[in-house]
C-alpha cells in the first residue's frame, strides 16, 4: 500500500464503522498503545499487534494503512479527546480565574497519568525524528491548542477585568510549563512513580496560586 493511500486511511470516517469494527479497531489501537511502550515504536512489529489484538493485517490496512498510521490515529483521538475537556474548562465564563485554572491545570496532569499518553509521548521522545511529520501534527492538535485555549481564556479574563494579562500567549506557556514540567519529567524517567490525588492538587494550587499573584490587577495584589 502506497503512503498516499495509508495517510487517506488514517482520517477514514469512523461513523459508518459497526460496532463490531468499532471494538476491532479499539482493540488494535489498545495493543498497539501497550506494545509501543514494551517493545518501542520500531521494534514493534504489524503482526505484534495482530497477535494481541486479533484480527487480521487486512483489518489494519482497512482502518489505519500501516504502523505509523496506527499510531497517527491514536495521537490524534487522544489529543482530541483532551481538548474536549479544556474546550468546556474555556468557554465557562462562570468560573472565578482560580476555579477556572486549577480545572483546566488539574485536566491536563491528569492526561500525563494516562498510560495511552504517555505511550504516545515516549514514541514521540525516541522516534520523533524518524516521524517528523507526526511528531508536528502532535504539537499543532496537542499542546499548541491547549495553548490557544489558555490563552483565550487569559485574555477574556482580561477584558473583564479579572485578571491582568499583557501576553496572554506567553502567559498560557508558562502557565502550562509550570504544571507540567517536572511532572512530565518524573513520568518519562520514573514511569512507576506513584502520586496520590492529595500531591497533584497540592501541586496544581500551588503553581495556579503563584501564576496569579503576578496576574492579578495592581490594585489586588
Amino acid at each position: 500500500m502506497d503512503r498516499g493511500n495509508a495517510k487517506e486511511l488514517i482520517h477514514k470516517d469512523t461513523s459508518t464503522v459497526g460496532p463490531r469494527g468499532r471494538a476491532r479497531r479499539q482493540a488494535l489501537l489498545d495493543a498497539a498503545a501497550a506494545l509501543f511502550v514494551e517493545k518501542g515504536f520500531e521494534k514493534t512489529t504489524l503482526t505484534d499487534i495482530i497477535g494481541r489484538a486479533g484480527g487480521s493485517r487486512a483489518t489494519l490496512y482497512e482502518h489505519f494503512g500501516d504502523k505509523e498510521g496506527l499510531f497517527r490515529a491514536m495521537m490524534e483521538e487522544n489529543s482530541a479527546r483532551i481538548q474536549e475537556g479544556l474546550a468546556a474548562i474555556q468557554a465557562d465564563e462562570r468560573a472565578a480565574p482560580e476555579d477556572g485554572l486549577t480545572r483546566f491545570a488539574l485536566h491536563i496532569v491528569a492526561a500525563l497519568f494516562d498510560d495511552r499518553t504517555m505511550a504516545i509521548i515516549r514514541v514521540l521522545v525516541s522516534e520523533g525524528g524518524r516521524i517528523p511529520d507526526i511528531a508536528e501534527a502532535f504539537f499543532r492538535i496537542g499542546p499548541e491548542t491547549a495553548q490557544r485555549r489558555l490563552a483565550d481564556y487569559l485574555a477574556r479574563q482580561t477584558a473583564a477585568g479579572a485578571l491582568s494579562v499583557a501576553e496572554p500567549e506567553a502567559a498560557a506557556r508558562g502557565f502550562i510549563g509550570m504544571i507540567t514540567g517536572n511532572i512530565l519529567l518524573r513520568r518519562l524517567i520514573l514511569p512507576d512513580q506513584s502520586f496520590s490525588r492529595e500531591e497533584v492538587e497540592r501541586y496544581v494550587g500551588q503553581a495556579v496560586t503563584l501564576f496569579l499573584t503576578g496576574a492579578r490587577p495592581l490594585a489586588e495584589h
